[in-house]
């Protein structure tokens, strides 16, 4: 009995949604889809042309379809609602009030800052370790961001319903630097490695509110949405 288009993007969306293919995994080929969902190889095409526009699979040329690294791909406001996907976990490690590098107060102004401290992990894997800087100033209204908790989703999110006023993800930079000690420790590293580097700076009414840094672990893809 022919399978169906539908029938095989549904397959693999729920196997993505529930993390059993993992961002980075290897779609079979086209010729094992084809005998496993009994379609035609143009049936195939149009399966993966619908996952590929849900954003759930990007194809590499020469290498195949790949399920993609959705949190890389969230930004903005999407990004401000929540991070993870299915199968991953977000460890809070601490909020502390600091005195922020230099280059967090050319964004925030002088004084102190909540910085917290999180890892992002898959099992026993970290993915991504990152830390914010949040203007003391949103503590007033979200008082969780003083402890080492998660705000449900965020605390962008969380500041945007009870100040009522909109967060925004106002700018996203990406490089790269050689993993220093914090680093390896955060991410498990044994030995120095390249690491991408994403930051962020989240504004409401002109004022920037905080800033954020996310260290990608080698091997984790990240994109500019």
């Amino acid at each position: 009995m022919a399978g169906t288009v539908a029938g095989m993007a549904a397959y693999i969306r729920a196997r993505i949604e529930r993390g059993t293919l993992a961002p980075g995994d290897r779609l079979p080929p086209t010729k094992n889809l084809m005998q496993q969902f009994n379609l035609s190889d143009n049936a195939v095409y149009r399966a993966v042309g619908l996952l590929k526009a849900e954003g759930l699979v990007v194809s590499q040329q020469g290498k195949g379809v790949f399920v993609a690294d959705r949190r890389a791909l969230i930004s903005g406001e999407r990004r401000i609602k929540g991070i993870v996907q299915p199968g991953e976990v977000i460890n809070h490690k601490s909020s502390t009030r600091v005195e922020p590098p230099v280059w967090v107060q050319e964004q925030l102004g002088e004084g102190e800052a909540v910085r917290r401290v999180r890892t992002i992990t898959r099992g026993d894997v970290v993915l991504q370790a990152s830390q914010s800087w949040v203007h003391t100033d949103v503590a007033a209204v979200v008082p969780e961001i003083d402890q080492p908790q998660a705000c449900d989703p965020t605390w962008q999110a969380v500041y945007a319903e009870r100040a009522g006023k909109k967060v925004t993800a106002a700018s996203k930079t990406v490089d790269a630097r050689i993993s220093t000690d914090e680093d390896k420790a955060a991410l498990g590293l044994d030995e120095d490695a390249p690491l991408i580097v994403m930051r962020s700076i989240y504004v409401s009414e002109d004022r920037v509110i905080g800033v954020g840094e996310g260290v990608y672990a080698p091997g984790q893809q990240v994109a500019l949405a």
